[in-house]
């Protein structure tokens, strides 16, 4: 019984305010009348022991998991202890950090939140709740401008490598500013713009330069303002991590070795330095991208002096920080403290591709591409690699991994331009694809869409999935009806407060092939009812299985009665009637 009891304060405990503390817990399944006890250590006699019930969100594993806000009883929390109680087999137990007890006995063993921090709040940009991301590889999305064009530039929808150019650039993006409004678009991600050598910029040369091939400084600007003007953030690329071979710091260590100024910016294993796999460290052992030592601080103040320079003359709003998870958490904190300073509405954005809570946790970044629930979609929706059952505890561990104001803000994707098109990961099935995106917009966090999916492009992974954007698609009947399929869910997330903050409920019932989603706040809730058999499924009988009862129609403008039937395949959302 005891391994079913589960509360690490350290991960478990979520300041969300000055005075909230977001707490979870997993106890066994027998658990119930789940109540939180908490008192100010040092005045429990003014402010006395405060009683609150804990929520059941999810039933997993034999566990069932519960979460609750507390509510400090000062202006902020100071001195806080807490502990559990709840009920087993007609039992009283409670639970501290010294383990499980029959009594309550003295306060002795309590979890404890000794202060709350200004820092330690939950980074959360005023402006992220309603927000739809669109992913831009730049080079790929439109050629607005020919004069700046490479040498050896293709035509558009050439065949990509990883060494072709077909010419994109800024003023493309410019150009085609009406089309992301029209799909509901209104935050945008681009891939690296910095000087490089290559087509992806991950190599960079210079980081106070945008790449020539990408037009300049006041291309940048103006996309900015016009992006501001219908309230679409920008966040770039910062690829700090490492730079390019041919970057002129770089270079100088391999022309001068140890005696250049910039031998200890590098992790350098052996001189004289050649182009290799050892002589330095790199990223993912790529030899054109030398590893940077950010323990140095002319390495972080020059990292600073990228940031404050983009930051203040383009007034972006934000960074996604590439391969994050090998750079310093230390590092990240200080620099995601910075940022703060020249922009306290600023975002910053961790690529990692497993769990991303030691960066959150440790207030390295706000948000992370959200790799972990792709991956968890993508194992049973599309490869039938577990069960049901296996996919609904997965879901509801990474769940319950986040606070809600952790999971409200994750960069939620299906995929981007490390992977391969969502539409050729379905296997071209569209249906598939629809079901996937009906989870990712009603699952908590911030949807994302990689360029050209909602025109329905395919392509394998790098460089297959760095295409040219097929503009002439747009009239074709299944890329319109897919577009318009896009629309209606960003729709749904950028207009609905119960999509964009509602409170999360997951459920799977033993032996139904269909899956239950809801959220909801204290006047409205949105149920999307998933049949993932071959088999069409009464609708009646399976609300009756997953104990939804209520008033409910068919969600969104066109709300009616709901159907008789879920076919199979498909799902059905649906919300409250007030």
């Amino acid at each position: 019984m005891m391994t079913n009891l589960y509360h690490d304060p350290v991960v478990d405990a979520t300041l969300v305010s000055l005075n909230e503390l977001e707490v979870r817990l997993r106890l066994p399944a027998e658990a119930d009348s789940v109540r939180l006890l908490y008192w100010n250590k040092y005045k429990t006699e003014q402010y006395g022991v405060h009683d609150q019930p804990m929520t059941l969100w999810a039933e997993s594993d034999n566990y069932k998991f519960y979460r609750t806000i507390l509510t400090g009883m000062e202006s902020r929390i100071r001195y806080l202890q807490y502990t559990f109680e709840f009920e087993m087999k007609g039992e009283s137990y409670w639970l501290n950090a010294e383990g499980l007890h029959k009594s309550n006995g003295s306060n002795k063993g309590s979890y404890s939140y000794s202060y709350a921090g200004d820092r330690d709040i939950v980074g959360s940009p005023d402006w992220i709740t309603n927000r739809v991301w669109y992913q831009i590889f730049p080079e790929r999305f439109w050629n607005g401008d020919q004069n700046n064009d490479p040498a050896n530039t293709e035509p558009w929808g050439s065949v990509p490598t990883r060494d072709n150019y077909v010419g994109g650039d800024l003023q493309g993006i410019i150009q085609r500013l009406d089309y992301l409004s029209e799909l509901g678009i209104n935050a945008l991600y681009l891939n690296p713009i910095f000087a490089a050598t290559s087509n992806h910029k991950y190599d960079t040369t210079s980081y106070f330069e945008i790449d020539p091939s990408f037009g300049t400084i006041t291309d940048l600007k103006e996309l900015v303002t016009k992006c501001h003007e219908r309230d679409i953030k920008v966040v770039l690329d910062l690829v700090f991590n490492h730079c390019g071979f041919y970057h002129p710091y770089f270079q100088d260590v391999v022309q001068k070795g140890e005696a250049s100024e910039y031998s200890d910016w590098f992790y350098v294993n052996r001189y004289p330095v050649e182009r290799s796999e050892n002589d330095y460290d790199s990223v993912g052992y790529y030899q054109w991208m030398p590893k940077l030592r950010t323990s140095n601080p002319a390495v972080q103040q020059y990292i600073y002096h990228i940031v404050s320079f983009w930051q203040k003359e383009t007034g972006i709003d934000g960074w996604r920080i590439d391969v994050a998870d090998e750079v310093e958490i230390s590092f990240l904190r200080e620099l995601k403290s910075f940022v703060k300073r020249l922009n306290p509405n600023a975002i910053i954005i961790a690529e990692i591709w497993d769990d991303a809570k030691r960066l959150m946790m440790w207030g390295g970044v706000d948000s992370a591409m959200n790799y972990d629930l792709r991956t968890i979609l993508f194992d049973y929706v599309l490869d039938r690699s577990i069960t049901l059952e296996q996919f609904h505890a997965r879901l509801v561990r990474l769940a319950n991994r986040y606070s809600h104001a952790e999971l409200h803000q994750m960069f939620n994707l299906l995929g981007s331009h490390d992977t391969e098109r969502i539409l050729t990961r379905c296997k071209e099935d569209t249906s598939k694809l629809l079901q996937l995106m009906a989870i990712q917009y009603v699952f908590p966090g911030n949807p994302t869409v990689y360029y050209g999916d909602e025109l329905g492009m395919i392509g394998e992974n790098d460089p297959g999935c760095r295409g040219s954007m097929p503009w002439d698609r747009l009239e074709e009947p299944h890329a319109a009806a897919l577009f318009s399929e896009y629309r209606t869910w960003i729709t749904r997330k950028v207009t609905d407060p119960v999509l964009q903050s509602g409170k999360l409920e997951l459920k799977y019932m033993q032996g139904s092939e269909c899956y239950m989603i809801r959220r909801h706040n204290e006047s409205e809730s949105v149920v999307l009812l998933l049949n993932f058999s071959e088999a069409q499924q009464d609708l009646a009988y399976v609300m009756a299985q997953f104990e939804i009862s209520g008033n409910y129609s068919l969600y969104g403008e066109h709300a009616g009665q709901l159907p008789e039937v879920i076919e199979p395949g498909q799902y059905i959302l649906f919300q409250t009637v007030q």
